[in-house]
């Protein structure tokens, strides 16, 4: 897979500053700013202005001393101490430092031979060039002004035989009208019907026909940096399956088009592990106008022992504060993520640099708060008004996607018998499709208890017979016997008693 990360590739490293050393923009600041900045500030990318080289950086040096000084710059809204995250974006004390050092002594470009090589960027692409590119067969017109809407469309995906989706890219044409974009898959052809009989590109609705595509790969919303699904993780795309593109679209005061595309990464390696998607969401929002502190709160207790991977939050434009928290079976509370200062422009999608160990009655919490008032500068609406939960750009939304996969890929078949869980198994590993269920082999591993009455770990034709109770003559019990019997010994140890419970349907 040719895939780049948030680094895009650059492998820059901080030089050590001598006693006495000047600090110069090609020695030590270009490779700060090329390594933290550039993937948002070059042409053509989502920041109003580009930091590539010296001139670009000296005219604005004071400006990036102080933004980079306040936290601002690069954004990156988690509080440390509440998870550890692999695409973290904040500079070290030492690097803002040297930033200030440098502005304070007059901002100097130093010696050309001292300046690394420029950065490169594939064609645009954060992750660098896709193995596989889709776009809107047509651009979408969005009017001037009138309510957001929900545009679906359908665009079929082929994926050659032996490949796997490891990552998606989405990009917008046009950031301005896309408040978010979410990927499905479709295997019942609902959408593409949909799709044809509305007229004009694509059809209307909130949520299409289908699941989201997993983890990484599902949403984009603005400040989201792409990521590859994590290691031992990919998705099979089903045959004659339909992507659907689910586009939150919204005026900006002036008639615009858009044509989104969807750059797609493969892999050789089939998935082995399990995926499964935990949905944290209060839709009990219905805030009073001037109402500063108005609480949400949902939670759920994992049935099963789990790792945390990736937690993905999401607000409107109102959300002040957002926190996930793990309650353990003995009470201790392990932070999972916590940002106080929301920011609508600056979404992302949080990976643990390791995954987070979530033992089996661990209480996984949301907690947010959103300000109503005319101090939010954020809020739309001036004189505020009521907001109540709602699809819009000025409704609001209390929601946290967590991505965990299962300690013991033979836990998967606990998760059947909950009812009204908000967990989803989203990707299923190839040795668990084809290993038998938990419960056939806890079942089987009892039968084989009780039935052994010699404890030598197997059942022999006499057992079986006391087992059943002579419900069958020992003739037909001896035929049915060596169906399982792989091993020749006429005799069933436990995967031969599994399997035979299995084909039974016991």
């Amino acid at each position: 897979m040719k895939c780049l990360w948030l680094a895009l590739g650059l492998m820059w490293f901080i030089p050590v500053v001598a006693l006495g050393d000047e600090i110069t923009f090609n020695k030590h600041i270009a490779p700060i700013v090329w390594k933290n900045c550039a993937g948002c500030h070059r042409p053509g990318e989502v920041a109003p202005f580009s930091l590539l080289s010296y001139r670009d950086v000296s005219k604005r040096a004071e400006q990036i001393q102080d933004v980079t000084a306040r936290h601002v710059m690069p954004p990156w809204k988690p509080q440390a101490g509440h998870g550890e995250f692999s695409n973290g974006r904040r500079l070290t004390a030492d690097e803002i430092a040297l930033l200030k050092q440098w502005v304070t002594a007059g901002a100097v470009e130093g010696n050309p031979a001292d300046l690394p090589p420029a950065p490169t960027f594939a064609n645009g692409w954060q992750m660098g060039t896709p193995d596989l590119i889709v776009t809107l067969p047509e651009a979408v017109q969005v009017p001037s002004d009138g309510r957001d809407w929900y545009l679906n469309v359908v665009v079929p995906l082929e994926i050659p035989e032996g490949k796997y989706l490891k990552a998606a890219e989405f990009r917008p044409s046009n950031r301005r009208v896309v408040h978010h974009a979410v990927l499905f898959c479709d295997t019942t052809g609902k959408s593409r019907e949909r799709d044809e009989a509305s007229a004009g590109l694509g059809f209307t609705a909130i949520t299409p026909p289908g699941n989201m595509l997993p983890g990484t790969m599902a949403v984009w919303v603005p400040g989201r940096f792409p990521l590859p699904l994590p290691e031992g993780l990919s998705m099979p795309w089903p045959k004659k399956a339909d992507l659907v593109l689910n586009l939150h679209l919204h005026p900006s005061g002036k008639p615009e088009v858009e044509q989104s595309s969807v750059g797609f990464y493969f892999t050789d390696q089939p998935p082995r592990r399990s995926m499964l998607d935990v949905s944290l969401i209060d839709m009990k929002i219905d805030i009073p106008a001037g109402e500063k502190a108005f609480r949400t709160q949902a939670s759920c207790v994992l049935p099963i022992d789990m790792d945390a991977l990736s937690v993905f939050p999401h607000m409107h434009l109102i959300g002040k504060e957002i926190k996930v928290t793990a309650t353990l079976p003995d009470g201790t509370a392990r932070p999972l993520l916590w940002i106080n200062d929301w920011d609508f422009n600056w979404q992302d999608f949080y990976q643990y640099a390791t995954p987070v160990r979530l033992p089996q009655g661990t209480k996984v919490t949301l907690d947010c708060v959103h300000d109503n008032s005319a101090d939010n500068p954020a809020n739309p609406r001036q004189p505020p008004t009521r907001v109540r939960w709602g699809e819009q750009s000025f409704d609001e939304m209390s929601i946290a996607f967590l991505n965990l996969v299962p300690v013991r890929e033979s836990d998967l078949s606990q998760l059947k018998s909950i009812p009204n869980q908000p967990i989803k198994l989203v990707i299923q590993s190839e040795s668990s499709k084809s290993a038998p269920p938990a419960d056939v082999a806890q079942r089987a591993a009892e039968a084989l208890r009780k039935a052994d009455k010699n404890g030598d770990g197997k059942l022999s034709l006499d057992e079986i017979i006391a087992a059943t109770g002579n419900r069958e003559s020992a003739a037909d019990l001896e035929k049915k016997v060596a169906q399982f019997d792989r091993d020749g010994d006429k005799q069933l140890n436990l995967p031969e008693v599994t399997e035979a419970l299995k084909s039974l349907g016991k």
